[in-house]
């Protein structure tokens, strides 16, 4: 049984509304999460599920993901596990990290390595 969760309407093309759901999975099965996010500031790296934007009442902008289990412990597990596999898969297929590079640790008069 799906549990609708929330009905926005809209007037966009053909589309007239969005819809949340909850649907239970009651058996084993297999899901796709798709265009996860692998994002670096500094040296810190991480990953997030694709969300998209809905304005609060005070005009404040509330982030949702598309998918996500209902538990967010899960999330986080699921999202926290994925380094190293990534890691495997890029050197596997040639894919070149983008390599942390901290500035502030080449003096003045040294200059940068390129």
């Amino acid at each position: 049984m799906v549990q609708i969760l929330h009905y926005e309407k809209a007037n966009k093309n053909k589309t007239i509304g969005y819809v949340d759901i909850l649907v239970p999975i009651l058996k084993p099965t297999t899901m796709i999460f798709r265009k996860i996010a692998h994002v670096q500031s500094g040296d810190r790296r991480w990953f997030t599920l694709p969300a998209f934007s809905r304005d609060n009442v005070d005009g404040t902008q509330n982030y949702i993901k598309y998918c996500q289990f209902e538990i967010e412990a899960y999330n986080n597990q699921l999202l926290e596990s994925m380094a190293e596999d990534v890691k495997k898969f890029c050197e596997k297929n040639n894919i070149e990290e983008l390599p942390y590079m901290d500035f502030n640790k080449f003096a003045k008069d040294e200059g940068l390595p390129f």
